[in-house]
């Protein structure tokens, strides 16, 4: 599922916006895991074929909840309907520009003391 949407990628994203890591959640479940029966060459979908021994293509006519959901994440979001909201992380000023030599500015432990 990683692969479609990477939650860790786009998660920042997300927060920004000032929505709550729920609808990232539901955004994930609804693209991915609940129309991965659909696809062929994944493991659900080859499974399924195999269970039932049709195609993917054969029982996708009946898979009405695997279809409708992204359609109805999509409108839902655009709706604003149950979408949960955070606040947004306040915007910072520009950190000072690096003068190059960051190793300077790391912090290095205290030496062990041999016992």
């Amino acid at each position: 599922m990683r692969a479609v949407v990477d939650p860790q990628a786009v998660g920042g994203e997300f927060a920004r916006r000032g929505l709550a890591p729920q609808v990232l959640t539901r955004a994930v479940e609804d693209s991915g895991t609940v129309t991965s029966p659909l696809v062929p060459c994944n493991t659900c979908g080859a499974y399924m074929s195999g269970v039932l021994g049709v195609q993917t293509a054969s029982y996708l006519p009946f898979c009405f909840f695997n279809l409708l959901s992204p359609i109805l994440d999509v409108v839902y979001g655009y709706l604003g309907f149950k979408v949960p909201t955070i606040e947004p992380p306040a915007v910072t000023e520009a950190a000072p520009a690096d003068d190059g030599d960051a190793a300077r500015h790391l912090e290095r432990p205290a030496p062990a003391e041999s016992a």
